[in-house]
């Protein structure tokens, strides 16, 4: 009757645990919403804790199909400009705090899509909104990790964090085995789990296509237990912030099917 009654408590939590961590995570896509632009009041249907919308009428509802069903987000990039002022578009959206996320989405570049020097896409942050904006992090809370795409559609990471090499003014970043393909549609997974404090042991990772391309276990996102992954930044535009950076004509990249959980996604 011992072992009965632990096996049945064992089930009753794990059961109540289950719901619980669901319930946390998050699933959107935009085959709901009319062809129209991404207006705030779509933003606040799709995300209950929206903090600000910086997308500026340059998101909008789109689809492929002739039946108008499969419908995604396209972001468009006007030719000569830079900066999520004149450029792509932003939103930021608080989650609840935790040491672990897991962030999916797909992407699809339109076909001759001009990388110039490069470019911002979306990632995680820390710190409620008030994110770090080229300079690092003092005690954790803005850590921000996005990735970049640069000359001929490879990406990269792009990192604000405390442990950062000092000479890394406008970011950290490092080459790998990642390119993306004009006119098709693409998964990027993203993993962060962070540092216990006061050590180098926290977790980067990303896939494209499921094929993991950067694996780091050195991270130090913060120094002691502030810097709790609270936000899913949706960050994209040309920049750099300079004209050398800006496309020579008009652009657009579409997302869809954003997750983000604490477990692995499938």
């Amino acid at each position: 009757m011992k072992y009965l009654y632990c096996w049945l408590t064992g089930v009753l939590l794990a059961s109540a645990l289950t719901p619980a961590a669901a319930a946390n995570d998050v699933n959107i896509s935009f085959n709901q919403h009319p062809l129209q632009t991404y207006t705030g009041a779509l933003l606040r249907h799709d995300w209950a804790n929206l903090v600000w919308d910086g997308t500026r009428h340059r998101a909008h509802i789109a689809t492929d199909g002739k039946d108008n069903s499969a419908r995604f987000l396209r972001v468009t990039y006007p030719a000569n400009t830079v900066g999520p002022e004149h450029n792509g578009g932003q939103f930021l959206v608080n989650l609840p705090p935790a040491n672990e996320y897991y962030l999916r989405y797909r992407v699809r570049f339109q076909p001759g899509f001009d990388f110039a020097k490069g470019g911002k896409l979306p990632g995680l942050t820390s710190g409620g909104g008030k994110y770090s904006n080229a300079h690092k992090p003092l005690d954790g809370d803005g850590w921000t990790a996005r990735l970049m795409w640069v000359e001929q559609g490879r990406l990269v990471p792009y990192l604000y964090y405390v442990g950062m090499p000092a000479n890394r003014k406008f970011g950290d970043f490092w080459p790998i085995d990642a390119q993306v393909t004009p006119g098709k549609w693409q998964t990027i997974t993203q993993r962060i789990r962070l540092n216990s404090p006061g050590k180098r042991d926290g977790i980067y990772s990303v896939w494209l296509d499921g094929k993991q391309v950067t694996h780091r276990q050195d991270m130090e996102w913060r120094h002691g237990d502030k810097g709790k992954i609270d936000s899913f930044y949706f960050s994209t535009y040309y920049g750099g912030n300079t004209p050398d950076w800006a496309p020579r004509w008009n652009n657009y990249i579409d997302f869809d099917d954003i997750r983000l959980s604490h477990a692995p996604l499938d």
